[in-house]
């Protein structure tokens, strides 16, 4: 009996060290290393297993990964970071990623306002760089609930005592909007946009009805500094470019729609030769502003930024007649050594262009497959575009539309964004312009920047009558949808 005695407890030694090893996971330090790595790296599960102990600088960086995950719940979101907040007691960083995530996504903040003033009182905004940063965060979304005179002193001891990665530059441009002072507002904003991403879309907004001219001449005062801009504000600046771009091609073309019309009604009204001229100069004024969008986008592919590379890949999937295949699928592999699932859903929607030869409708179908297995968040939105494509048959948009709404209700910005544009402009499907207006005004309300610019367009059309009816329609919506 006795000499059986170390076998088992070599045994018993050998289950609790692998049961150790299977729970225990990566350390929250691992974790960051993971990330810093790979910044899509799929790290939830590690930092659930460390949330659940109770430490709450993991619920904190579980919130923040969330965070930037669609489809994630918001709910879950915004409890990680009550949670880690702790009533004070925790991580006060937790409250600026709140006030990060509802500056974001504008149909939240009504509901939060409560909470969020109480937890302003529970600690010392005062303490140190990383309150008053803090309580700043929170005055960016709830200016009713910091003064503007709390503000300009906290700003004052958080530029006074920063030492590390300080930012004070969006705060100022704020406060002085705030204060009345544009001229003031204006320069701190275009500094801003050149340390701060989230400056870029805050300034455009400031810019009012001249938005779509004054942000494009600010963008060519800094292309001399692009290479020393951060590459995500590169990128910011690209996309936001495009976008202005895309809307103004669309007017153009609503244009020529118009007198196309015309020419061909009963009074067959025909553009003189000035007419033409002007719309001529138009034309390529907008295609020399799309190269100038592109230029920027371009610069943060040259500098190896994954999501500029997706994005570039994304755009020539979209527009195959005026891309090849060998180009893009070059672009794919690129992603592919950074982050391989965003790579196999670039390459799942590859297979699904029907004007190349690497048409492949069961490898689109295998690999939408093998990402929904996985749980990959946007995997079912890739499905329903098989379908809306009619990749391997007809064009099923009622399909289509049915995994939209489950994947609108269930939180996916992008999909309310899909179903717009699917409304607006789908084949195989009466087009429904005021239903596309509704559901983009939820998907840009739920923090979708994008459905902007298609709000825009739509608007060019659409009577008053028409856009009201929408927003009531968003209103009820936006109770129903799943935050």
């Amino acid at each position: 009996m006795n000499a059986m005695m170390p076998s088992r407890l070599l045994l018993a030694g050998l289950c609790v060290a692998c049961a150790s090893a299977v729970s225990a996971g990566q350390s929250l330090e691992q974790i960051r290393y993971a990330l810093y790595k790979d910044p899509s790296a799929n790290v939830s599960s590690d930092l659930r297993l460390l949330s659940d102990r109770g430490d709450l600088a993991s619920k904190l960086l579980l919130g923040d990964v969330l965070a930037n995950t669609d489809g994630a719940s918001r709910q879950e979101v915004l409890g990680l970071y009550k949670e880690a907040f702790a009533d004070g007691r925790g991580q006060i960083p937790a409250l600026a990623s709140l006030a990060r995530l509802l500056d974001r996504t504008p149909s939240l903040q009504k509901g939060q306002r409560d909470w969020v003033a109480q937890a302003l009182t529970r600690y010392p905004a005062t303490l140190d760089p990383r309150n008053a940063s803090t309580t700043l965060e929170v005055f960016l979304v709830y200016p009713q609930l910091v003064s503007n005179d709390q503000a300009q002193h906290l700003l004052a001891l958080y530029q006074q005592s920063c030492l590390l990665n300080c930012r004070p530059e969006l705060y100022r441009a704020v406060l002085a909007e705030r204060q009345g002072d544009r001229q003031t507002a204006e320069h701190w904003y275009q500094q801003a946009v050149r340390v701060d991403v989230r400056a870029i879309d805050r300034y455009y907004r400031f810019l009012g009805e001249d938005q779509d001219r004054a942000f494009p001449a600010f963008a060519r005062s800094l292309e001399a500094q692009r290479p020393t801009l951060a590459v995500e504000i590169v990128h910011r600046i690209g996309s936001l470019l495009d976008s202005i771009n895309s809307v103004q091609r669309a007017d153009l073309e609503s244009d020529r729609q118009e007198r196309q019309v015309r020419a061909m009604g009963t009074a067959q009204v025909q553009p003189d030769a000035a007419q033409l001229a002007r719309e001529k100069a138009r034309s390529d004024e907008l295609e020399l502003a799309r190269a100038e969008a592109l230029r920027w986008r371009d610069h943060a592919v040259e500098r190896g930024y994954v999501p500029a590379i997706a994005s570039k890949a994304s755009y020539m999937i979209s527009d195959p007649t005026a891309h090849n295949a060998e180009e893009t699928q070059a672009l794919i592999n690129q992603v592919q050594a950074h982050e391989p699932t965003r790579a196999k859903a670039l390459q799942a929607s590859f297979y699904m262009v029907n004007n190349w030869l690497t048409l492949d409708p069961q490898k689109a179908r295998a690999l939408i497959d093998e990402l929904i297995a996985s749980h990959y968040p946007d995997a079912q939105l890739l499905l329903a575009d098989y379908y809306s494509k009619g990749v391997e048959d007809e064009p099923d948009q009622d399909k289509a539309l049915q995994i939209f709404q489950a994947q609108a209700q269930a939180g996916s910005t992008t999909a309310w964004y899909r179903m717009a544009t699917l409304h607006a402009y789908g084949r195989a499907i009466c087009h429904d312009p005021v239903k596309a207006y509704t559901y983009a005004q939820v998907a840009l309300e739920l923090g979708e920047s994008g459905a902007r610019s298609l709000i825009k367009r739509l608007e060019k059309t659409l009577k008053k009558d028409d856009i009201d009816r929408a927003l009531a329609a968003r209103a009820d919506l936006l109770k129903e949808a799943t935050l």
